[in-house]
Formats: C-alpha cells, structure tokens, sequence
C-alpha cells in the first residue's frame, strides 16, 4: 500500500531535469506577458513530443505491430496507474494544510481516474476490492510516476495541476494524432481501440484554464520550476509508454 501525503521518498523517475534556468525577474515579467502558464509549460517541452511518439506503446499500436501481450499488460497497468491518482487526489482533498481551492479542484478530479479504472478492470474481469488489492502486480513504471506524483504534491499541493497534467495533454494530443493516421486503416487491430480511446481535450482544458487561473490571481507558480516538473511528468509518460506493458513472460514469444 501506498504511504500518501506522508514524508517525500527517494528515487522517483526525473525528479526533475532542471532544463533551463529561468529565474530572472525581467525574464518573467517578458513571458507572462507573451503567453500564460499552462502553454509556456507545454510549448517548452513540446521537443519531448517525438519520444513520446516513438515509444513501444505509441509506435506499436500506429504501425499495428504492438506485440498483444504488452498491449493487455500495459493496459492493466494503466487501469492501476487510475485507481491509485484517484487515491491521491482522494488524500490531497482531505488534506488540511491544503488551500481549500486546492482540496476542490482535487475533489473533483477523484472521479474521471475513478471511473476509467473501474471500466478498465471490469473489462478485464479483474477482481477489484476498491482499494489496494489489485489482483494485479503493480509493476515499476506505475510505481515510479505515481510516487513522484505523490511527492510533488506533498512538497506544494498546487504542484499536483503540473504533475498530472502531462497525462491528460499528451494522451490528448497523441490519440487524436494516431486516429488521423489509422482511422481509414481497417486492418490495423488497434484502430479500435484508438478510436474508442481517443480523447476530446476537456480535462486538459479544464486543468490548464485552472493553473492559468491560480498563476494570474495568487501567483502561485515558479515557472522555472514548473516547467521543469512539467518536463519529469512528461519523462514519466514515456516511461510509462515504453516499459508498463513489459511484465509479461510471455513478451519473448
């Protein structure tokens, strides 16, 4: 069982890469009045795109060559990958020391990872307590993404709006992308999956309008180190995309 919202661990994938050094106050002041938060973040790290493109997962199921048994155990993964967000989220909500804005916007976020996970698990016929006991190993790409979710919430809860924003713009951006590929592409055995997966942008919106939000109001962000944040989340996705669907042993076959 995860220990959340308790003291930082070590040896969480990219903490962080410390890509550039923005720290002078003239340069900030020059940004923000060019382009708001949310597509700083991303336009600087928008040069991760192509790994994120060439990864096992992404590349395999364009070409439709995915071997299955890294597509079924990638999937599991992603379904564990949900369950344990909506418990951070669940524990950021609750948390005291939180801004109640904060604890809001964490409440809200509980159900979307709640419910693709229970869909995810029910679709497998994995038995799910609702808890901890998944029926399935979680294997160490979840397990590095998710702690280093956890410990940039602990370390500054608005944080927790960067760390799983890399997830919801990118799965965005690359479905939409593999669907204008293989959507004529009837032989490919992943076209329906892409289709029934591809996603509309509304969570990323949502979750860039509101850090967009907080920064204008409070100034709650240090863009220097949200984009580096950003950018470990983004390493952390194409962790995930290349390795979550190796533990099978049947992957050699």
């Amino acid at each position: 069982m995860l220990e959340l919202l308790m003291h930082p661990g070590e040896g969480s994938f990219a903490s962080c890469d410390l890509y550039e050094n923005h720290n002078s106050f003239s340069h900030h002041r020059e940004l923000k009045q060019q382009t708001n938060f949310s597509q700083y973040i991303w336009d600087n790290a928008i040069d991760l795109l192509p790994q994120a493109r060439n990864t096992t997962f992404i590349s395999g199921v364009l070409h439709g060559d995915l071997n299955p048994n890294f597509y079924g155990d990638y999937v599991l993964q992603d379904s564990i990958y949900c369950r344990i967000v909506a418990q951070l989220w669940t524990e950021l909500a609750n948390y005291e020391a939180a801004d109640e804005e904060v604890r809001a916007y964490a409440n809200d976020s509980i159900s979307g990872f709640q419910d693709c996970s229970v869909q995810l698990f029910d679709r497998w016929s994995i038995k799910d307590d609702g808890e901890d006991s998944y029926g399935v190993l979680v294997e160490d790409p979840v397990k590095e993404y998710t702690t280093y979710i956890n410990e940039t919430m602990i370390a500054y809860p608005p944080n927790a709006l960067i760390a799983t924003y890399a997830c919801l713009k990118l799965w965005n951006n690359l479905t939409n992308e593999l669907w204008e590929i293989v959507k004529d592409e009837t032989s490919n055995p992943y076209r329906v999956w892409v289709n029934e997966n591809r996603d509309d942008g509304s969570s990323a919106r949502r979750q860039a309008t509101q850090m967009d939000e907080w920064d204008s109001k409070y100034q709650w962000y240090d863009w220097s180190e949200g984009l580096s944040l950003f950018r470990s989340a983004m390493m952390n996705e194409i962790n995930f995309f290349n390795h979550a669907g190796n533990s099978s042993k049947y992957l050699s076959v």
